[in-house]
């Protein structure tokens, strides 16, 4: 074979292996490139979704976030709707002679308060033990052996007794712990345990208290059962004029019909008992301090979302119906009723 073929030859291997080369290096870079801008974005989609469900959790507790926070144990103060008092214009006459003016208007709806999100150490004692606790009531049937498990029990064992006793309610089965979280709240310091449910809103929030300065956490019966004063199908039985307070899961509605039939007078919300088993239709007036901030809180829920109010409630006199009634006061847009 002449030289000049030969050389030929070599040449042409050589700019084959070198393009081989520079075409292999640069599918490692371009693959490489596109498996981490893959992870990052997996990364970022997971950042954003425990993000969402943080922010889910607190509004299954209650609490409006305003402004969200990256750092999930951030201690920078968030504001949030609490249970306190706000100054809204005077509570709304009814259509009949009764005025639901029983409560003083400053205490209508709840105004704004504060709350830190402070650090978890999943593998502290206080939690263990407070995790140990919350196995231990589920293990017990009988309510009075439950009571040194709750907080404020001198106060709370009657309505504890009431509830199992007299309304014939029962306990909510959890399933898994999906979520857990430390709070403070307007001074108020709590452990924070979200479990998967059949209740309405797909789950079961937990608060459990501190027992006395560097005590242990208790838990929080009256949102845990979501206790009423009276059940739904007592309260629609008396329909009783007088106040009743009401832990109930809310959402905007449209049923105006009987007292409040007028839709351009009232606004309506819908109120589905803590089982998910019973309902009644609350109303108050538009335009009223009240009904605006109701129509934004709940702006968020949709069509088939809810949230958890305390509230207090009465049947017009001479009601017409035994399932609308009139809304007197929202003492706290979660379950649990801080001092």
């Amino acid at each position: 074979m002449p030289s000049g073929s030969i050389g030929s030859h070599r040449a042409f291997m050589g700019v084959s292996i070198t393009l081989c080369v520079i075409l292999s290096l640069s599918l490692y870079v371009g693959w490489k490139w596109y498996f981490d801008s893959l992870v990052s974005r997996t990364t970022l989609i997971e950042l954003a979704k425990k993000a969402e469900k943080r922010v889910q959790d607190l509004e299954n507790l209650g609490i409006k976030v305003e402004a969200a926070h990256s750092d999930p144990i951030s201690s920078a103060p968030l504001k949030i709707m609490a249970g306190n008092a706000e100054s809204p214009s005077a509570a709304p006459p009814s259509q009949t002679s009764q005025t639901p003016a029983t409560l003083p208007p400053e205490t209508a709806y709840p105004a704004d308060s504060i709350i830190k999100e402070l650090p978890l150490l999943e593998s502290s004692d206080e939690v263990v033990q407070a995790l140990t606790l919350l196995d231990q009531y589920w293990k017990t049937t009988s309510w009075k052996e439950r009571v040194p498990m709750v907080a404020h029990a001198d106060r709370v064992s009657p309505l504890m007794k009431d509830y199992y006793e007299t309304q014939g309610g029962k306990d909510p089965s959890p399933g898994n712990l999906m979520s857990k979280a430390r709070y403070q709240i307007d001074g108020t310091e709590i452990l924070y345990f979200s479990y998967s449910s059949s209740r309405p809103t797909g789950s079961l929030e937990i608060a459990m208290l501190r027992d006395g300065p560097g005590g242990r956490f208790l838990i929080d019966w009256e949102s845990l059962s979501g206790y009423s004063e009276m059940s739904f199908q007592e309260f629609r039985t008396q329909r009783s004029s007088k106040p009743v307070t009401m832990r109930a899961y809310v959402r905007l509605f449209d049923y105006y019909n009987f007292e409040f039939s007028d839709a351009k007078r009232y606004l309506c919300i819908k109120l589905i008992s803590e089982s998910g088993e019973s309902s009644i239709y609350a109303y108050c007036e538009r335009g009223t301090k009240l009904s605006r901030w109701l129509e934004a809180d709940l702006a968020t829920t949709g069509p088939t979302g809810f949230k958890g109010y305390i509230m207090k409630l009465s049947f017009p006199l001479g009601a017409q119906s035994n399932q609308c009634v009139q809304l007197e006061q929202v003492v706290a847009q979660r379950w649990l009723k801080l001092p």
